[in-house]
């Protein structure tokens, strides 16, 4: 069955540092940490080396409630930490979704005396049954809202939450 509703988001960051680059490089390159704080602890299990599941938190889309949950590829080149998607599924009580496909395409880099990223997702999904007379462009209007919230989260938590950590891991070294 073709996928009939696809949409997506994307969100950069510059975030300044006022620290040195070699050692926020340096912290970059503690993956499974940043990954824990890009992402939260709790939501985030370890797999395996550079390989991690991600637990997103139950959306609500319409009258229906759904979670995605993502595994995860970490990359680290030389200033820059790529984080990509391998597999995806949709936990739903009430929904049957055949076709589900969610792409997460992103990286940190150690730039000009900032931390600078960008992140993009992107969702292809079979209509559900449940959704047939809600028009295509409202569903895929929705979803686009859908996923700038996530991104905006995550976001938004790494702002908070990164310069403190990023602290906490210099002082502990």
């Amino acid at each position: 069955m073709a996928m009939e509703l696809a949409f997506s988001a994307r969100q950069k960051l510059g975030l300044a540092v006022p620290e040195s680059l070699e050692s926020l490089t340096a912290y970059l390159r503690q993956e499974e940490r940043v990954v824990r704080v890009l992402l939260g602890s709790g939501a985030l299990q370890v797999l395996g080396l550079a390989h991690y599941r991600y637990t997103l938190p139950r959306l609500r889309v319409f009258q229906l409630q759904v979670q995605p949950i993502v595994d995860l590829r970490t990359t680290l080149l030389s200033q820059r930490l790529i984080i990509r998607s391998c597999r995806c599924r949709l936990d739903s009580t009430v929904l049957t979704v055949n076709d589900f496909q969610l792409q997460l395409d992103s990286w940190l880099e150690v730039r000009d005396g900032q931390l600078e990223g960008e992140a993009s997702l992107a969702v292809q999904v079979s209509r559900p049954e449940l959704l047939r007379l809600i028009p295509k462009t409202v569903l895929e209007g929705t979803g686009v809202r859908v996923l700038a919230g996530v991104l905006g989260r995550i976001k938004a938590r790494m702002s908070r939450k990164l310069l403190q950590d990023f602290q906490d891991w210099r002082r502990e070294n």
